[in-house]
């Protein structure tokens, strides 16, 4: 049976059920790790294509400054000759060889022709606009801290963002850190996260229940109206209503997949019919 479900999204009444969220889904903590995984590596690409983007700048500022450079010393050869071709034409004329003083005049007529093409290649090539070097792309410097730490330390930097962007803040974390292993408390243990927290007097992170700042996805499966001959269904109504609830984590997975509340509703939904998951 071919159904029309129409999607939208409520806040909770005050009087919602306040029963604890349940335990994130293993395939939402799966996703956020592909997700987590697809962002360090596009970071990584990023970085590895700037740095050939150098490399190529590199080498061809290098052709550039060698061909500048060969040109130069070629102007310096064509005027020395062309000294020499001065000397040797003055000493042909006061010998009365003027034959060899006009085969000299002939060769300074060449030599004054290669140095004047030389001269305009070397102001051509000075006047070239330089390419700029290429720009490194902005690194995130949460993602940049948290890839040296453990994964729970990681993921803990990443809910609390201003440690690292803060440099006053991120000096206190790694103080309220070596207080910790001065007390001589394993490291990632939930025991220091928690000195950690109380050193740095945050607020631990709470799991969050459905009258904090969920939304309730109200899934309307809308049918035709049956025939009049068709049984009335339970209730006299020819409408079904489910309730979805989108946990804050499923929120926010939403968010990192770029698609809407609602769309990430009816997927669940989907999900479910499907059998797919619970």
């Amino acid at each position: 049976m071919e159904e029309n479900d129409d999607i939208t999204l409520e806040l909770p009444e005050d009087d919602v059920s306040e029963a604890p969220e349940a335990a994130e889904p293993a395939y939402i903590t799966e996703l956020k790790a592909q997700l987590a995984a697809e962002k360090a590596g596009r970071q990584a690409a990023e970085q590895r294509l700037h740095q050939a983007a150098r490399e190529v700048h590199k080498a061809r500022s290098d052709v550039d400054d060698t061909n500048l450079q060969l040109v130069v010393n070629a102007i310096e050869t064509v005027s020395r000759d062309q000294e020499l071709l001065k000397q040797a034409h003055t000493m042909a004329l006061q010998n009365g060889d003027f034959a060899r003083a006009t085969e000299i005049q002939s060769e300074m007529s060449a030599n004054s022709a290669n140095l004047l093409q030389l001269e305009n290649g070397r102001s051509a090539m000075q006047n070239a606009p330089r390419q700029p070097e290429p720009v490194a792309p902005p690194a995130d410097p949460v993602e940049a801290f948290a890839a040296q730490l453990s994964p729970r330390s990681a993921d803990w930097v990443r809910q609390h963002p201003e440690f690292v962007r803060d440099s006053r803040l991120n000096a206190k974390m790694i103080a309220a850190h070596n207080l910790a292993v001065a007390d001589g408390i394993p490291t990632d243990s939930d025991e220091y996260f928690s000195a950690i927290e109380e050193t740095l007097k945050v607020a631990p992170k709470v799991a969050k229940t459905n009258t904090d700042d969920e939304y309730a996805a109200k899934v309307v499966q809308r049918r035709d109206a049956a025939p009049a001959a068709a049984p009335a269904n339970r209730g006299g109504q020819n409408q079904r209503t489910n309730v979805v609830r989108l946990s804050a984590a499923q929120r926010e997975m939403a968010d990192m997949m770029g698609m809407k509340p609602e769309d990430y509703a009816k997927n669940l939904v989907a999900l479910k019919k499907e059998g797919k998951i619970q």
